[in-house]
């Protein structure tokens, strides 16, 4: 007798796993895209302090001369989009389990979020004004060197507050095993909203996949105010039956980017291995000058005018070996960092404030 065996297809959805975004929280949208590709933002110099001449017949005090400024121009690069149709017919012949609003949002929280979080970690990471290469941190070295490049922040200026530590998986596993942390209070006290964890040196910690990190990053320790971060499109949308089509389409488009701000640099700090991540080159002063100290068999590249040699069209390069002399006519404020030949993280930027 044969035996005739029924299968049966379920209505509900096996939905997959998805994560909040890992950097919304440290965004920043200060400055006003409406109606323009391209923001220009100045940074205006600071003067020269002087002592106040009480003898001086005139310009007591000090030589006067116009203020100067140096400009970034942020321009919108990604323009993202996706598009789907669920014809009546097949979803009628598949019990109408696919709903366009609901795959809609599924497609954005599995697809949109993972890229625009990967995008900004590493415009950030990238853009970071101070970067320290290291052995592999342990569970015994990793709060050392998390507290050496926050206080390395701190020195040049940083706010204490508003600064998350986005941290590897494999670190915080460490993190977690530091024998600071074991038994206070340091970790999981927040609850656990946009990736927080917890707390660190008064800083949110946030553990990030090492898929949405270059290879041997550690972690970066970011101020919000540091970057802007403009979503200036954000459309989801459904097309019920549209010219050529018997169902719904829906569409997805943004329009957005993430810029590192040049004054604001230092509020970016990044830990990788000797062999990701460039140490950052030392600038000492000679004779007529100073001699850079970067790395071999690679480009360092410079200003002499105070502005972020990252994105000054004023920026110059020199390569080979590994120091160069810049000569320099009088006084001014030299910026370098180094861009690596093979897949390393660019340096954070050196500075030197040359009196002549």
């Amino acid at each position: 007798m044969a035996l005739n065996l029924t299968t049966k297809y379920s209505p509900l959805i096996a939905e997959r796993f998805k994560a909040n975004s890992f950097t919304e929280d440290s965004t920043s949208d200060r400055f006003d895209f409406d109606g323009a590709k391209s923001v220009v933002v100045y940074t205006v110099d600071k003067a020269v302090l002087h002592d106040y001449d009480r003898e001086a017949s005139g310009n007591r005090f000090g030589e006067i001369s116009e203020l100067g400024d140096t400009k970034q121009v942020l321009t919108l690069s990604q323009d993202k989009a996706f598009t789907f149709a669920i014809d009546n017919g097949n979803n009628s012949d598949q019990l109408n389990v696919k709903h366009c609003n609901e795959q809609i949002k599924s497609n954005w929280d599995e697809i949109c979020v993972p890229f625009i979080d990967k995008y900004r970690l590493n415009r950030w990471i990238y853009g970071a004004g101070i970067s320290l290469a290291s052995a592999v941190p342990s569970k015994t070295t990793i709060i050392e060197k998390i507290f050496a490049l926050g206080n390395e922040m701190t020195a040049r200026g940083v706010p204490l507050k508003n600064r998350t530590l986005f941290i590897s998986l494999g670190q915080y596993n460490n993190l977690k095993q530091a024998g600071e942390v074991i038994g206070s209070e340091a970790l999981g006290t927040e609850s656990i909203s946009k990736g927080v964890v917890g707390s660190i040196d008064g800083m949110n910690i946030v553990p990030v996949p090492e898929a949405y990190l270059p290879t041997g990053l550690y972690f970066m320790i970011k101020h919000k105010d540091a970057s802007v971060d403009p979503m200036k499109l954000k459309t989801l949308r459904v097309q019920k039956n549209p010219v050529g089509i018997d169902g719904d389409v829906g569409e997805c488009r943004f329009y957005f980017d993430s810029f590192v701000l040049d004054p604001k640099l230092n509020g970016i700090a990044i830990c990788g291995g000797t062999a990701d991540v460039c140490a950052m080159p030392t600038i000492t002063a000679t004779t007529n000058g100073v001699i850079v100290a970067g790395t071999v068999n690679s480009t360092n590249r410079y200003t002499t005018d105070g502005s972020n040699p990252k994105t000054s069209d004023t920026a110059q390069d020199f390569t080979g070996g590994t120091s160069a002399t810049l000569a320099l006519s009088g006084p001014c404020r030299v910026r370098v960092y180094i861009i690596p030949q093979n897949t390393r993280v660019v340096s954070g930027v050196s500075e030197f404030n040359y009196v002549g």
